[in-house]
């Protein structure tokens, strides 16, 4: 075989699927003679073209990804080298996950070109995850909601008209007029999902005068947060100092794919690791790709965490290796009765109950003890959707109690900045709506709303089945309940059921779930069309701001809140008008960023500095390191009074700080301005007392009195930390295991499947099985099981006002569903769990998410432009679409879209929280075949 040449051995590497695409952009002879070069030897142009496939179709718009790649002898200039040429670069942040990352858009021609991470950025510093880079598959989809729609079939039947912005807000506003003349004003109600314009929703809220926002909180981290704020009160997040930390102990959270604060935080990891040797010891349920790149992993009993680190406690006392000076001077036990309580949890108890090996967790709180006080635990959804979720996170934060790592650099940290600097201030703001629903504040959840607004969210839909409360109209927000939240059949039913809800309006950038059972569906902007002032917890431990801004022109007649709500404002009238008399958006985002300060090379500051920058951090401040340490200064003091009794600091009514042997100091904003392991507070607030007094002394401006419509809902709280089994993951049957829930690194919980390239990399989620599990019930990957999920027994006990329909079974059980899934069988999991993912299973959502290479049917289209905007790269290469509709006998392995995991998942709100327990449900498992 002769040598090829190197225009030859060009060709050859491309192969066939290659010469159709090189055909595709119409390489030929004329092409050759215009570029001036010979022929590449040993080439039959006819057989090439005999080869070629048709040229991808296209729209007036380009989609990404469809790439008409050019014949050989335009090689040399592919990828094109002027692409980028001229392209301005502009600052925002991304929205498709929570970490809201900071990001740089190439724009030319208002042609959003590539997006990448903004090395300004503070938290993310300059990295973006495969989420960020498929915001351009976000921004230009064939199926992305471009015009205003109206139901005319019913609800659900999928039937639409389009019509003008002026008919949805009028009619909007006749409605919202009704509910607030009915004096009613909290049957107006206001559903997020995730959102980042939190003055702009507040502002129209308060403005309206209704209360009723409610959210997805509690089916994210409420319980996590509540023992946050149990021990410290100013924050509900802990921002783990891991880069200077030694030794991190991780109880179920993956921070390397679904963290709250993502590549922020798993960056921050690996610095410590491998730049300050820290170890990574990790307990999930589930071999995560946290665990999986651990130095150690153990998979403990689903709920066992709490046990194991109240073992590791006990274990540290035993060795002599806890931080007494720090737990005498600055918690709200001795030394000496926390010994006594953790005496009972030994690591021989925590292996019978967790799995794991006495000797590993006494080994391992060992280690961590000596690595103090860099060392530092961190937790998530693993340890804390359990219906003992907060105990069990309350146990996990008590061991950077005991070897005094609360605080201090590399240790367990926190920042009262959990947003926006403070220092930015929105042009006046409406007063607060004093309204009341039980669906934003159920009686039956002590800790939801004390200290924040958390919210029940996954009650919702069963107090409105249940009659406890009605809509006249209700607006949902970049939201996907039928598909995020548990009990998906009764979300559907309730959002169908025009007697419970009245008018239902929904704000999306697609066409969703949630869209299908609306009336009225506005389309959204992305969040690379719209503003905003926003961050997230510092990692940096100092407040910063970013600024998302329009990099382009909205698409089609797509409006953002701020935008369209003070135009629904005025329609309503009655009063809400004034509160939007700022002018334009860019006024209004000018004004808030006015405190901005100088650039002293560039000479801008506020918005205009924003603008260039994308980002300020305050680093004027020191990282918030050791505040309880905080010396009060004597001009603080020149009006203050000790309590002799507590040595509480107060200036009139108001707590700041705690005298010690070494002066005042501002001590923990907490009632006893300690660190509260033992909190009498949630002991009281449990029981509906008045904790006025406490309030007080924690100077807390936020923290409330449960109200009276509280009364006769007590709920036992202990005061501190403890760990309880449920009953019924005892002795579990044969064929019983309990179920748990991740994420994917490609995608969040409903609203990235539609993402192409995403969905390419994640579309499917089978369960997966242990093989002792699979063995024992003869089991093989890729064969089909039929599974069964019960309600909680703890709960029908603890909470029987959430029973409703479920059939029960002859046991006694109540049954939430059937569904049948593919299994595959591996190790990474606990032989008595059962895992899978969300985010799959759509069912609306564009085509991309339902796995269809065709396209929607015209009826949910009539709110897009299928013309202008196509993507034949989808149509012809998606090789994943399923058409054997879920046959377990002809179905392909790694094919389709998935099953929906929440049909499965009954209402499980902690009832100490209402933190959704995700990871407790029992089910029941049959082989199909």
């Amino acid at each position: 075989m002769r040598k090829p040449t190197p225009s030859r051995r060009r060709f050859i590497k491309l192969g066939l699927a290659g010469s159709a695409a090189l055909a595709a952009v119409g390489w030929d002879r004329a092409a050759e003679a215009a570029d001036g070069e010979p022929l590449p030897q040993g080439i039959d142009l006819e057989k090439w073209k005999k080869l070629k496939a048709d040229p991808y179709a296209e729209g007036s718009v380009p989609m990404p990804g469809v790439c008409q790649l050019p014949g050989p002898l335009a090689k040399r200039n592919w990828p094109d080298r002027s692409k980028y040429e001229g392209a301005e670069k502009v600052p925002g942040m991304c929205q498709l996950c929570s970490t809201v990352c900071g990001i740089v858009g190439y724009v030319k021609e208002d042609r959003l070109l590539k997006i990448e991470g903004n090395p300004n950025d503070p938290n993310s510093r300059g990295h973006l995850c495969a989420r960020g880079h498929a915001g351009l598959n976000h921004q230009y989809h064939p199926e992305r909601l471009l015009y205003p729609l109206r139901r005319v079939g019913k609800r659900g039947e999928g039937k639409w008209k389009r019509i003008s912005w002026e008919e949805a807000l009028d009619e909007i506003a006749e409605s919202l007029k009704k509910v607030r003349q009915s004096g009613h004003p909290e049957e107006f109600a206001f559903h997020q999902g995730r959102q980042r314009s939190k003055d702009a929703i507040k502002r129209f809220l308060d403005a309206f005068g209704t209360s009723t926002q409610l959210s997805h909180r509690s089916l994210c981290s409420g319980n996590r947060r509540a023992a946050n704020l149990t021990m410290l009160w100013e924050s509900d997040w802990d921002l783990n100092d891991v880069e200077h930390s030694k030794y991190i102990l991780n109880f179920g959270s993956n921070a390397f794919e679904a963290h709250q604060g993502h590549v922020s935080f798993a960056t921050r990891i690996q610095n410590g690791r491998f730049n300050n040797g820290a170890k990574l010891v990790t307990f999930d349920v589930r071999l995560s790709n946290t665990a999986g790149s651990s130095d150690e992993w153990f998979a403990p009993f689903p709920g066992t965490d709490g046990a194991i680190a109240l073992a590791m406690g006990q274990a540290i006392f035993a060795a002599g290796l806890e931080d007494r000076d720090f737990i005498d001077q600055w918690t709200t036990v001795s030394a000496d009765e926390l010994k006594a309580h953790l005496q009972v949890y030994t690591p021989e108890w925590a292996e019978k109950v967790s799995g794991v090996p006495a000797g590993d967790i006494r080994r391992i709180a060992l280690e961590f003890a000596r690595a103090a006080p860099a060392c530092t635990t961190m937790c998530n959804r693993g340890s804390s959707a359990h219906l003992n979720g907060f105990y069990n996170d309350r146990a996990i934060q008590l061991l950077n109690a005991i070897v005094g790592s609360v605080g201090k650099k590399g240790g367990w940290c926190w920042s009262p900045w959990g947003g926006v600097d403070p220092n930015m201030k929105t042009p006046p703001m409406p007063p607060s709506a004093k309204t009341w629903s039980v669906l934003e504040d159920p009686p039956e959840y002590p800790l939801a709303n004390v200290w924040r607004r958390m919210r029940v969210g996954e009650i919702v839909y069963l107090y409105l089945l249940q009659d406890r409360a009605k809509l006249q109209v209700y607006m949902t927000y970049n939201l996907d309940s039928p598909l995020t939240w548990p009990e998906e059949s009764l979300t559907r039913d309730v959002l169908t059921d025009e007697e419970k809800i009245g008018l239902h309006v929904c704000i999306n950038c697609f066409y969703n779930e949630t869209a299908h059972f609306a009336d009225i569906v506005l389309p959204w902007t992305t969040y690379l069309e719209r503003w905003d002032l926003d961050a997230r917890g510092s990692y940096n431990l100092r407040p910063y701001v970013g600024l998302r801004t329009p990099m382009v022109e909205p698409l089609g007649e797509a409006r953002d809140i701020r935008d369209f709500f003070p135009e629904l404002a005025h329609k309503i009238g009655g009063g809400m008008e004034q509160w939007y008399a700022y002018g334009s958006t860019e006024d209004y985002l000018r004004e808030w960023a006015q405190n901005v300060p100088v650039n002293p090379q560039t000479g801008k500051s506020g918005l205009d500095r924003l603008l260039e920058e994308g980002v300020w951090e305050d680093k004027s401040r020191s990282p918030f390191y050791e505040p309880y340490n905080i010396a009060i200064e004597p001009a603080e003091m020149a009006d203050a009074s000790v309590d002799p009794q507590t040595q509480i600091i107060s200036r009139g009514d108001r707590g700041i700080g705690i005298m010690t042997a070494n002066g005042p100091k501002r001590g923990f904003a907490t009632p006893s301005r300690k660190l509260e392991i033992r909190s009498l507070f949630v002991e009281r607030i449990g029981n509906n007392e008045d904790c006025t007094t406490e309030i007080a002394r924690a100077g807390s401006k936020k923290t409330k009195n449960r109200p009276a419509i509280h009364a006769g809902h007590d709920v036992k709280i202990d005061p501190m930390p403890i760990w309880f089994q449920l009953e019924e993951h005892q002795d579990l049957a044969e064929d019983e295991l309990i179920m748990t829930s991740f994420k994917w690194n490609v995608h969040n919980h409903g609203r990235t499947m539609n993402l192409k390239w995403l969905a390419e990399i994640v579309h499917s989620n089978p369960a997966w099985l242990n093989p002792q599990t699979a063995k024992r019930l003869g089991l093989q990957s890729g064969d089909w099981i039929e599974v069964t999920s019960y309600q909680s027994q703890y709960l029908a006990e603890q909470s029987p006002h959430l029973a409703h329909r479920c059939p029960v079974s002859p046991e006694g059980r109540r049954e939430v569903a059937r569904m049948r899934v593919p299994v595959v069988i591996m190790e990474g999991i606990h032989p008595q769990a059962i895992a899978m993912s969300n985010s799959c299973g759509h069912t609306q959502y564009t085509n991309v998410a339902r796995a269809e290479k065709r396209p929607s049917p015209a009826g949910i289209l009539a709110g897009s432009d299928p013309q202008a905007y196509r993507d034949a790269d989808w149509e012809r290469n998606m090789w994943w679409e399923d058409t054997t509709g879920d046959d377990p006998l002809t179905w392909q392995r790694n094919t389709g879209r998935g099953w929906n995991q929440n049909r499965l998942m009954p209402i499980s709100p902690d009832p100490v929280t209402g933190q959704q327990a995700y990871h407790d449900t029992v089910v029941s498992i049959a082989r199909i075949g």
